[in-house]
């Protein structure tokens, strides 16, 4: 709707005037799938590679011991609380990272807990699963929980509930809304865990451990980092099916005029009306728009369009002279002769009444062909705008119509004679003798 309010999230409805659900970017968000390369990038940015770098090299100096243990895990929630903080910030719209600071705030870090119960009772559930069913029914739960571990983190994102990111049926539910597109970032999820599991490997088996270490380090807070912002991304892409609005907050171009949105508005007025049927409705927007902006040239044309469509003559014969103004700006006299004629077809004793835009007719004209339309069209020029100053100019553009576009040369030169005895200081005067030699002579003119 673009004259909605965005900030109160309120609109109505053009057709019945209710109001309208505010969806936020739900309908023009691009797919996570199309925009890869970017949540790869993500983690470059200042503040996130600081915690990176926090999480990658102060284990190296804590040492192999208790202490550094403590350490190691007082980072892993540091860290656990800035990805869930990635998810939310990107969840709300916001395509730039959190900064290093709110890493270390108090807001939010009951989610480190739940998420550390999460894995407590996933474990949990994998060993109950295998004391009642064996390693059959454990391999099954296993894989159940593996395919909704994204769910879980969403849900826990969302709801700060460690039984809603647990329930099975809370994150069948989620998966069933997003539908398949769930399977795809799933699918992308693996491959992340087989990248980062394989590049450790490698690092593992083919560098020091003092290299080692700090590289698979590096590896996994940058990777968590992705994640955490791929599934903020699918909260903030698929928000209308998960029951809340939100647009993008970074970067936003400054919001259009109210008058560019009131534009549209009418063009989608405009556009309802028509699909509706109501032509008297649009013609009645458009008659109104073109009262308050006369030069407005979009809706001259559009006025055209309808009239010409409903074969509306009566309002065409109106409204000839703008739609003709607008053709001869375009330079389209096939649309210009096309009026024209349908119009005099109509009523023979059609005219215009601006003599300067007949003089731009008759020359176009001249060049489609329309030589019998110019004569209509200049007929008493010379009695109807006798102050014209342009009048022996249009009358010049005749004379060619009669002599070379019509081969009526004793009607050319009669206009040849009244040009020269009317309009004596005209500049073509000098020339005018060899204009009415070639006439006499049957030779087409050329007018320099």
């Amino acid at each position: 709707m673009p004259d909605a309010d965005e900030t109160k999230q309120q609109g109505l409805c053009p057709k019945c005037s209710k109001n309208l659900r505010y969806q936020g970017a739900a309908n023009n968000v691009e797919p996570f799938w199309t925009r890869i390369g970017t949540f790869f990038a993500y983690p470059f940015a200042v503040d996130p590679m600081i915690l990176i770098a926090v999480c990658t090299f102060v284990p190296i100096f804590l040492g192999q011991n208790l202490f550094g243990l403590l350490g190691a895990f007082l980072l892993f929630c540091i860290l656990t609380k800035y990805v869930y903080s990635i998810v939310e910030r990107t969840s709300e719209g916001h395509m730039t990272p959190p900064t290093f600071a709110s890493a270390f705030t108090g807001d939010g870090l009951g989610v480190i807990f739940q998420q550390i119960g999460v894995f407590i009772i996933i474990g949990l559930m994998i060993a109950g699963a295998g004391r009642v069913g064996g390693p059959v029914l454990a391999i099954i739960v296993s894989g159940f929980l593996l395919l909704s571990f994204p769910a879980s983190v969403i849900i826990l994102a969302l709801e700060k509930n460690i039984t809603d990111a647990i329930n099975p049926l809370r994150q069948l539910s989620l998966m069933g809304a997003i539908g398949w597109p769930y399977m795809v970032l799933y699918a992308h999820l693996v491959l992340l865990f087989f990248t980062l599991t394989a590049i450790q490997e490698f690092v593992t088996q083919h560098f020091p451990i003092m290299i080692a270490n700090p590289i698979s380090g590096f590896l996994f807070s940058y990777f968590m980092v992705i994640v955490f912002h791929l599934l903020g991304y699918i909260l903030f892409q698929y928000q209308d099916k998960l029951g809340y609005a939100a647009d993008v907050q970074d970067e936003q171009p400054d919001p259009p005029s109210m008058l560019h949105n009131r534009s549209l508005r009418i063009d989608a007025d405009i556009d309802i009306n028509l699909k509706e049927g109501r032509y008297d409705t649009v013609l009645g927007i458009i008659e109104e728009q073109l009262k308050k902006n006369p030069n407005n040239v979009f809706r001259r044309e559009q006025l055209y369009k309808l009239l010409w469509a409903s074969h509306n003559l009566e309002k065409l014969s109106r409204y000839a002279q703008p739609i003709l103004r607008l053709f001869v700006s375009n330079n389209t006299p096939e649309k210009s002769a096309q009026l024209l004629k349908t119009l005099l077809k109509h009523n023979p004793s059609f005219q215009l009444q601006d003599p300067e835009l007949i003089f731009q007719l008759t020359q176009q004209l001249y060049h489609q062909g329309e030589y019998r339309l110019i004569l209509v069209l200049v007929k008493d020029m010379h009695k109807r705008f006798d102050a014209f100053d342009k009048l022996p100019d249009t009358y010049l553009v005749v004379v060619k119509t009669l002599a070379n576009g019509l081969q009526q040369w004793d009607k050319a030169a009669k206009y040849l004679m009244f040009v020269k005895q009317r309009f004596a200081d005209h500049p073509s005067q000098s020339k005018l003798p060899d204009y009415l030699a070639d006439v006499a002579a049957h030779r087409r003119l050329v007018f320099g």
